[in-house]
């Protein structure tokens, strides 16, 4: 069996549910799905909301043979458990990651690890909320904008 920490899969937010799929972790997905006839399991590195889960996982069609959590983003224990899942589903086995740290941990462990690096850039607009400007300065700054036209004009009458 393959197994794919959650993170590979989904770039980062703060909500589970919010998460949206990472194109390049899909198409990893995808492609060892086809080549491993479908033998690949998910691991959260934290505590979800199950349910939450299972529905991303059905919006996103990754059809997983197994799906845990491990309860913590520790590096040691999400690496055990990582390995427990793949001793117990027995034959050839992987572990993808984009912790270096638990990939570190489960390589120490005996698993064929990969690390898994995906950049993605954070719009700045997209984490930080706007403030919204008063209709006081928006009055104000259309009066500015109106007397500096007019000023650029009063010469012209001359």
């Amino acid at each position: 069996m393959i197994l794919f920490n959650f993170d590979v899969l989904a770039r980062p937010h703060e909500e589970l549910g919010a998460r949206v799929p990472d194109p390049e972790g899909m198409y990893l997905w995808r492609s060892l799905f086809e080549a491993s006839v479908g033998r690949l399991g998910v691991l959260y590195s934290g505590d979800p909301d199950t349910v939450m889960m299972e529905n991303w996982m059905k919006i996103n069609q990754v059809k997983a043979i197994m799906y845990d959590t491990t309860g913590t983003t520790e590096p040691k224990m999400c690496a055990e458990k990582a390995a427990a899942i793949l001793a117990a589903s027995g034959g050839r086995s992987m572990y993808f990651d984009i912790n270096p740290y638990v990939v570190k941990e489960a390589y120490a462990l005996g698993i064929p690890s990969m690390l898994v690096c995906q950049p993605f850039v954070i719009r700045p607009e997209w984490v930080s909320t706007k403030q919204m400007k008063g209709w006081d300065i928006l009055t104000e700054e259309i009066d500015k904008q109106a007397i500096a036209r007019a000023e650029k004009k009063w010469g012209d009458l001359d």
